[in-house]
């Protein structure tokens, strides 16, 4: 997927919008067969997944640093509803874009509804809505990959323009493949590390220029990987820690 629900299209939007406005040259057409065959592979291999958890890091460059923030934690999700995970969790520390302030967040939902802790306010922000996860979004979503519990995991990179096999690389200690695709319409490249023994991703790049200010990327890493652990479905559901001030409207 180049990039994903919402949440993440915000993080990435301003890439997407400026590159629409000022096409990039035209990438030639160069569809490995043998990355392709890999790719597919990798796609059944991860629509065979119900739930996973995980820690990761996502680490932005370039001009991503403007919109996004390092982030890392760990991730648990179950499950696709249309445009989110049906169920998810995720704990991270990070910093708001810009700043040299560290947050340390709690973020879920179960479908019904949706929630952010802020650590350090003591704030818990609730709604029927994930946009309660208000610019912290960017940071929640830009170091969850969805593709685990996405119906469609790969059909974005199945139909790129350029789809090639690069030298094989270690994610955490896991021998991966490496494969690099260039979306069509200006819309950037990933490139995608698949794990030798799994064919399940362990890591993403993604490459973006926005016109005027320069280029950018973002990098997601995964370990200690868990697929279909046992969930209790109460891990998703919203309790009021104590102490903490709930509040039914979007967190800033």
């Amino acid at each position: 997927m180049k990039t994903g629900i919402a949440l993440l299209l915000l993080l990435l939007g301003g890439a997407v919008a400026a590159q629409q406005e000022e096409p990039a040259a035209a990438a030639p057409v160069t569809r490995d067969p043998a990355a392709l065959e890999l790719l597919r592979k990798a796609d059944a291999a991860t629509k065979a997944v119900s739930g996973v958890h995980y820690s990761a890091t996502a680490t932005p460059s370039g001009v991503a640093v403007n919109f996004a923030a390092a982030a890392e934690g760990e991730t648990w999700m179950e499950g696709w509803a249309g445009r989110f995970p049906a169920r998810f969790l995720a704990r991270l520390k990070t910093r708001k874009p810009g700043s040299d302030e560290a947050v340390e967040l709690t973020a879920g939902g179960n479908g019904d509804q949706y929630f952010l802790l802020d650590h350090a306010t003591k704030k818990a922000y609730v709604d029927i809505d994930p946009g309660v996860f208000g610019s912290a979004g960017r940071s929640i979503f830009g170091f969850t990959m969805i593709e685990f519990v996405h119906d469609a995991p790969f059909d974005d990179e199945l139909g790129a323009e350029v789809v090639e096999l690069l030298e094989e690389k270690e994610v955490a200690g896991e021998p991966c493949h490496q494969v690099r695709v260039v979306y069509g319409g200006g819309q950037g490249e990933s490139v995608w590390l698949f794990a030798k023994r799994d064919l399940l991703p362990r890591a993403r790049v993604q490459r973006f220029t926005i016109p005027g200010q320069g280029d950018g990327a973002l990098e997601r890493t995964i370990s200690g990987l868990e697929v279909d652990p046992q969930m209790d479905p109460t891990r998703f559901e919203f309790r009021l820690p104590e102490g903490y001030q709930r509040i039914d409207d979007f967190a800033p």
